[in-house]
């Protein structure tokens, strides 16, 4: 279970402020000015830094630590042959954990289209039922495998997820990726 507390949710300039924390890029000396139009825009470059931080976050890190929501209501969903077509929300990066309402259990390992287990999913005869659905991840699509209903429920669509509003959303132990992420990148000024 994830500690609440321990979340971040910081807007873009909060953001930028705490990466200037975190590389020791903030002044401290705040009784002088110095001023010059010569050099990069620091602010702009950590921008882009953040923002590639964050998208490696949100697709990498254990999901206890970054931002779920229940997206079941928001997914539209096609049927043919026993298979639910499920268009993924832009705002999924990726899947944690989804159910439909006629299956025993959820599903939390989503399955390569290219991989074995997914062909035998596509095979009627093959294929697991209520008891052990399986979903293949095409990314913007789903197929929600063995349903049996012509007009499925989505009861739990559990998704890592990129905050509409542009904010950061992630817990403090990301905090610690931050300088090794910086140092993988190009060097700063």
């Amino acid at each position: 279970m994830e500690n609440q507390n321990q979340f971040y949710n910081l807007s873009e300039n909060e953001m930028l402020d705490l990466w200037k924390q975190v590389m020791h890029l903030d002044t401290p000396r705040r009784d002088c000015s110095v001023e010059w139009d010569d050099g990069i825009d620091l602010d702009a470059l950590l921008l882009t830094h953040i923002k590639q931080w964050y998208a490696h976050q949100l697709s990498n890190a254990p999901v206890n630590i970054l931002p779920i929501e229940n997206l079941a209501s928001q997914v539209p969903i096609n049927t043919r042959d026993g298979i639910a077509v499920a268009t993924v929300p832009v705002q999924c990066v990726r899947p944690v954990e989804w159910k439909l309402a006629e299956w025993q259990r959820s599903v939390t390992e989503f399955l390569d289209p290219c991989s074995h287990e997914a062909m035998v999913q596509l095979n009627e005869w093959t294929r697991g039922g209520a008891c052990n659905p399986a979903i293949i991840d095409y990314g913007f699509q789903m197929l929600l495998i063995s349903t049996a209903s012509a007009n499925p429920q989505l009861e739990l669509a559990r998704c890592v997820v990129r905050p509409a509003d542009g904010s950061y959303r992630f817990h403090a132990q990301l905090l610690s990726t931050i300088p090794e992420w910086q140092q993988s990148l190009s060097p700063l000024p």
